[in-house]
């Protein structure tokens, strides 16, 4: 039975004080480690080996004041980010499209970056995880803070086996730590059966437009609710950020500032986890009530990252919109069920009459069809432009007729205000959950996304 990587996700935002001194000082000697065999390998005074870093630094108080596999790990990682650059740039093809960077070290104000540890390093007692610290570490915790503890506890309030956690992560967000648990999952062969397609088209205010071949309702999950919430939280960075940047002109000490703003963005990046969780469980509810085999999403959202000629506040909210993450959360939970997931080609769809037996090209498209955004003249009569857009992704599969999705659009709400209550309440037939108020989500989720290592973002 093939297996996958899982994570779950705790924010530690009660910990004691004792306890945020020692993650402090952990992830602070993490991310100096890293810098300093950043600089042997710029200088290439060692090799590209991580026993050979680990015995040129074996000196290094940043070495010392980790557990060793833990110090090793965090060697091993620089190690594979700079073979990985290598082979970029030997074989740029290889890659996909995407840019491989040269390693950057960390800032020296704040160096801070995840630390992990492997089974060596931790254990788990009934709901706490045990977490192992250096001889170097605890002697200076005794003296510099009058701290007496041999190992960290962290309550999980979940029942873990031990037997299935590959490692623990502790990563800096914010002012604050988040702990990833890494654990195998079972990829399990569910017994299933479908033979249609659906696709999937990708916007702003219409987050997600969906139709399923031989399904006359469309539907639409509505992005309006996390826009308006992206809109008040990047209002409230950019008044932050110009008060940093007059406090500093001042010569003025800004680093509250600093902080504050830093919290924001660790509640947009949850915010942001939380919806493309909630979007995947409802796609994939959708796809096993109709019997989809397949899933198709349109590619557009591969290019955000280039120029664009969209105002910066709306070029902003667009390129946060996480399209990508649907359907990276998407594709390890269909997977169960054996639904592929894959992107397809978005050109000329916006601008072609859905509704006559004709290609998707160039010759017959029509912008002129767009009467007003969000509504397209067809053959039939008016059509929601994306509907539209959605019908000629089906076309270009093959699959044109017509009754495809030219019902009565289902709007499906992620965020739904409710008068004087923050209750939740079913969205349709019973799939998902839809949050009372514009609240982020809760301390505690089920972030259930394949995991590999990546940087932690600034303190």
């Amino acid at each position: 039975m093939p297996k996958s990587l899982r994570c779950i996700t705790i924010s530690l935002n009660d910990l004691p004080e004792e306890y945020r001194i020692v993650l402090g000082y952990l992830t602070y000697h993490s991310g100096k480690l890293y810098n300093q065999a950043l600089y042997l390998l710029k200088n290439k005074l060692a090799k590209v080996n991580m026993f050979d870093l680990y015995n040129k630094l074996n000196s290094s108080i940043h070495l010392k004041a980790l557990q060793s596999r833990t110090a090793q790990i965090v060697l091993d990682e620089l190690v594979r980010a700079y073979k990985n650059w290598f082979e970029f740039l030997k074989n740029p093809q290889k890659f996909k499209g995407q840019e491989i960077k040269h390693p950057k070290f960390r800032p020296k104000r704040k160096p801070h970056r995840t630390l992990t540890y492997d089974r060596t390093g931790f254990k788990v007692i009934g709901t706490k995880v045990r977490l192992s610290l250096s001889k170097e570490l605890r002697r200076w915790l005794r003296e510099k803070h009058d701290i007496h503890v041999k190992y960290l506890w962290i309550e999980t309030g979940l029942e873990l086996r031990e037997e299935l956690v590959k490692n623990i992560q502790i990563v800096p967000k914010g002012t604050g730590y988040e702990l990833h648990i890494i654990y195998e999952h079972k990829i399990e062969n569910r017994e299933y059966s479908g033979n249609k397609v659906m696709v999937i088209d990708p916007n702003s205010g219409n987050f997600m437009v969906v139709g399923i071949e031989g399904i006359k309702t469309p539907y639409i999950i509505d992005g309006k609710g996390l826009k308006s919430l992206l809109r008040k939280y990047l209002k409230k960075i950019a008044k932050l950020q110009s008060l940093k940047d007059n406090l500093k002109n001042k010569g003025l000490p800004y680093h509250r500032v600093e902080e504050r703003i830093s919290k924001l963005w660790v509640k947009i990046k949850r915010l942001l986890r939380y919806y493309a969780h909630t979007v995947s469980n409802l796609i994939l509810e959708l796809a096993i009530k109709h019997g989809v085999k397949e899933i198709y999403i349109g590619d557009a959202v591969k290019n955000k990252n280039k120029e664009s000629k969209l105002n910066s506040v709306a070029d902003q909210i667009w390129s946060l919109l996480p399209h990508g993450k649907v359907k990276k959360y998407l594709e390890y939970k269909a997977l169960e069920y054996g639904i592929s997931v894959d992107y397809i080609d978005e050109s000329y769809t916006s601008g072609v009459d859905s509704t006559l037996f004709c290609g998707v090209s160039k010759e017959n498209y029509t912008p002129e069809g767009r009467i007003k955004r969000g509504l397209f003249r067809t053959s039939l009569g008016l059509l929601n432009a994306d509907v539209n857009a959605v019908r000629n992704y089906l076309k270009k599969l093959g699959k044109f007729d017509l009754e495809t999705a030219l019902g009565r659009p289902v709007r499906l709400r992620v965020f739904y205000k409710l008068k004087g209550s923050s209750s939740a309440i079913p969205l349709y037939c019973g799939m998902g959950r839809s949050r009372g108020g514009v609240n982020p989500p809760v301390v505690v989720r089920n972030a259930l996304s394949v995991q590999t290592y990546h940087e932690a973002p600034h303190l």
